[in-house]
């Protein structure tokens, strides 16, 4: 398939290893850098230098121009050591028939002329834990080389137990700008520095979930990706590093983004369901792994606590959620036993369906976390 546009918000280089020879070429799309930023350079030690923040495998340490257009790793171009991934299922090549790739289709509704009714959400009970502890048929899009099963993941213990008196959670944004569809974007970037309209919004909604169920939780709103969109990973891990400093009690950071793509014909990626009556932005659950090298010895606890997650949210609001990524990528989740991404939405959808999603998302983790 070929795109006359495609915005990747997660900025895009293909690197190509020649002997002690690296070149860099950014992919240069509508919110990238201008082709004069493309450089070439040389290192002594091609994979300290440049990989210092995700090693390969063994079996990666060679590559050509013909393996990696095909999947493309996502650098950061002003700091080519430091490889964030690119963990869009879209754009990670894991997508399925009910992700981007799906024929798009929108909802007609009849207009009967007058005022519509007014739409009473009927929240759905909280599953215990049997329920949580016992799936069938959980889906993931597994980009590793791991053999995992999540539905048997659902089923182990939780790497960790929550308190009710300290803070347990930290709501944090590696990409702080990122928004949703509507008037507010800024132009083709697609982000904002007004909080009421990017993710933090949504994070907001997040946090005050978990604080009704009894889940004391940090909000941290730092804009990690403004105004330097390269190095947002490495500033985000210094925020979660101090966190972590100050508040030793907690046990999940929840990376908050939204996901994004753009067809051909210009339209956007929204991925949608409806629940009780209200449109609503589907979720995925983001893992980390160590596959590229880095240590993270977190990464299968972190997968029990999404499986869970992601099993919670289907026996509460069906549809809700796309299938788990695993990512062969770290994202800065090495830092605690509980630490997940959360792509809520994508730039398609609105800020009031990816608040219904975030809302939905976080009555499922409460659930998991008030069960364990």
């Amino acid at each position: 398939m070929h795109f006359k546009t495609i915005v990747i918000t997660k900025n895009k280089l293909i690197a190509v290893f020649t002997g002690m020879a690296v070149i860099t070429a950014g992919i240069i799309t509508s919110r990238c850098l201008p082709k004069e930023s493309i450089s070439v350079f040389k290192t002594e030690n091609m994979y300290e230098d440049i990989l210092s923040e995700s090693l390969p495998d063994s079996e990666e340490k060679s590559f050509s121009v013909k393996d990696i257009i095909g999947k493309i790793a996502e650098l950061e171009i002003l700091s080519p050591e430091k490889i964030i991934g690119g963990y869009s299922a879209v754009f990670g090549g894991t997508s399925t028939d009910t992700e981007a790739g799906q024929e798009r289709t929108e909802v007609e509704t009849e207009d009967t002329g007058g005022e519509p009714e007014a739409v009473i959400p009927t929240e759905p009970p909280m599953p215990d834990k049997a329920q949580i502890c016992s799936s069938v048929g959980l889906k993931l899009n597994n980009a590793t080389k791991y053999d995992v099963n999540i539905d048997s993941m659902c089923s182990e213990d939780m790497p960790f137990t929550i308190e009710k008196d300290t803070p347990q959670v930290l709501v944090m944004h590696t990409h702080t700008t990122e928004c949703y569809d509507g008037d507010q974007m800024n132009g083709e970037t697609e982000r904002t520095t007004d909080d009421n309209y990017n993710v933090v919004a949504v994070g907001n909604v997040i946090c005050d979930v978990l604080e009704e169920n009894g889940i004391q939780t940090i909000h941290d709103t730092t804009y990690h990706d403004y105004p330097s969109y390269q190095g947002a990973y490495s500033r985000a891990l210094t925020t979660i590093e101090n966190h972590l400093k100050e508040n030793p009690s907690i046990k999940i950071v929840l990376d908050i983004h939204r996901d994004a793509f753009i067809y051909e014909d210009g339209s956007k990626l929204a991925v949608t369901c409806e629940e009780n009556g209200i449109s609503t932005a589907q979720a995925m659950i983001v893992a980390g792994t160590d596959s590229m090298g880095l240590w993270h010895d977190n990464w299968r606890g972190n997968l029990v606590f999404a499986s869970k997650i992601q099993n919670a949210a289907e026996i509460m609001y069906p549809g809700l959620m796309r299938p788990v990524n695993l990512r062969t990528e770290r994202f800065n989740e090495h830092m605690t036993r509980g630490s997940l991404i959360l792509e809520i939405g994508s730039n398609g959808n609105t800020l009031a369906q990816a608040k219904e999603g975030g809302k939905n998302v976080a009555r499922a983790i409460a659930a998991v976390l008030n069960e364990n």
